[in-house]
């Protein structure tokens, strides 16, 4: 299996979690390719200290890229970007406050036979297959907080496929630690640590409930669609067919 890995993270996560997560990674995988984006804080300055400890920190990984935003974005543009940048099309997205404790995680993942699985039911840590995310629509990026994106792709995938589910696998060696530092600091926040935004643009705006909808992983809600998501990303597909004619 040809895969990289994809992790999202901000200032407040590094020294505990992002640090021990990618050397354990290399530890057990040296040569997987593994993408990092850094995300802002909201209304806030970038931290320049952080900046320089980020950069030096991955320049003694190998085959580790760093993207940053100095001001904060959505969980869903930061996604679609790991997803577009990586070499492989099949990405493993992993939360920074993940925790990899034993390689025998890689030998199984490496041995499962679907292209896209949820891991322990979780989207802290999922393989995705971007051929199929841009075949269902990439990650809406009006969701411009945290919070409902996987919901909704969950929801679009169900309908695209006509009732698929995306399969779920039990793998060991993982563990999500669900750290809760507030990386929301200053946005209005709904359940303890999501964006308010978000949820009022997915049930107020994006969908409405009805009892002739579908409850397609969000909240087991029955919902309809009233804002279908924009065509993202749309010239993806295109490089992909035609990179290798340059």
């Amino acid at each position: 299996m040809s895969y990289s890995i994809g992790i999202t993270t901000y200032q407040y996560r590094f020294d505990q979690w992002l640090k021990p997560l990618v050397k354990k990674i290399k530890e057990f995988r040296p040569d997987v390719e593994i993408h990092i984006t850094v995300n802002g804080e909201y209304n806030k300055k970038f931290d320049e200290e952080y900046r320089k400890n980020i950069l030096a920190f991955a320049s003694e990984c190998s085959n580790t890229f760093v993207v940053m935003y100095p001001n904060f974005r959505s969980l869903s543009k930061l996604w679609n970007n790991l997803l577009i940048n990586s070499t492989n099309h099949k990405v493993l997205l992993l939360n920074d406050d993940i925790i990899i404790n034993d390689r025998s995680f890689f030998d199984y993942l490496e041995q499962v036979p679907y292209n896209m699985f949820k891991i322990n039911k979780s989207w802290s840590h999922i393989m995705l297959d971007r051929e199929v995310v841009d075949s269902v629509g990439w990650f809406d990026e009006r969701l411009l907080g945290i919070g409902e994106e996987d919901g909704d792709f969950e929801w679009r995938y169900g309908n695209k496929t006509l009732g698929d589910t995306i399969p779920l696998v039990v793998l060991p060696g993982i563990i999500n630690r669900v750290d809760h530092n507030n990386c929301l600091r200053g946005i209005n926040i709904i359940n303890g640590k999501y964006s308010k935004f978000n949820f009022d643009f997915t049930y107020n705006t994006k969908y409405e409930e009805s009892p002739t909808g579908r409850s397609y992983g969000i909240q087991d809600r029955r919902l309809v669609s009233k804002s279908p998501t924009p065509r993202l990303h749309s010239a993806e597909k295109f490089y992909w067919e035609n990179r290798d004619n340059l």
